[in-house]
């Protein structure tokens, strides 16, 4: 079965992000959402399709759904602060299963380079009228939304004994561990801060001040490539991110060793 091309990200696409995020409401969207709908989406999905075929080619296992790994453009709300009802970015994960947020995944996050945030103008602040100050970052997406894209590959682990699996695998292979930490060195990738404890967790107390203390300490073992303007927008995309997804196959591979069941 034959797909459409990935034609690259336009800029009527990019175009779409960064007005909604200068007027991030429903009145807009709904005035504006023909680019969304006719390009930004469907863009979307053809990008999943093709990393689908490149990924399988290069006998990586990891697939995408056009609907049940793509995220919504519509935020949850329910207890945040901040009320805007739309992300200011389009994401999608791609996964062993094709279950959005199973363990071991390729995540990746499309929006314009440099970020949607929109600008701020000093001008514009009084100093006795706290509503003109600059807006506060949220840390929306552990901080990542309103960066720039990226693609991102590895373990975002939310359940105890996922995360203790992930650890255990580490005590007992600390140089399959190593192994790991300086492939992906060899390949120009850092694992990002992973959300770490502050105390050694719970079962690991003996780790404490051993070469081991660092990794045991994360809750999650990803790395991350940022992306260019020029990338995202390339016919070449899938094959860019396919590219990092071989590199950061060991991370990956230590993993789902580590959680099999």
């Amino acid at each position: 079965m034959t797909h459409t091309p990935f034609p690259g990200f336009t800029a009527a696409d990019l175009a779409f992000l960064t007005g909604l995020a200068a007027h991030n409401d429903r009145e807009w969207f709904t005035a504006h959402r023909a680019p969304f709908d006719e390009g930004l989406k469907p863009t979307l999905v053809a990008l999943i399709l093709a990393l689908n075929e490149t990924l399988e080619a290069k006998g990586l296992p990891l697939a995408g759904h056009p609907k049940n790994t793509v995220f919504r453009i519509h935020r949850d709300v329910r207890f945040s602060k901040d009320k805007k009802p739309y992300k200011t970015h389009v994401s999608a994960t791609l996964t062993r299963d094709g279950q959005k947020m199973s363990p071991g995944m390729l995540y990746v996050h499309i929006e314009p380079e440099g970020g949607t945030k929109p600008a701020f103008d000093p001008e514009t602040i009084d100093p006795l009228d706290p509503t003109t100050f600059p807006p506060a970052d949220d840390g929306d997406s552990g901080g990542y939304a309103g960066h720039g894209p990226f693609a991102a590959a590895g373990f975002y682990l939310s359940e105890r004994p996922h995360i203790d699996a992930f650890r255990r695998a580490i005590v007992a292979d600390p140089k399959g561990w190593a192994a790991v930490e300086a492939a992906l060195g060899a390949a120009g990738l850092a694992l990002e801060p992973g959300e770490p404890t502050k105390r050694m967790p719970k079962g690991f107390e003996d780790q404490a001040g051993g070469p081991l203390e660092a990794a045991l300490k994360r809750t999650r073992w990803l790395v991350r490539r940022p992306l260019t303007g020029a990338e995202i927008g390339d016919a070449g995309l899938p094959g860019i991110i396919t590219g990092f997804v071989a590199a950061a196959r060991p991370l990956l591979d230590f993993g789902w060793k580590a959680l099999r069941p």
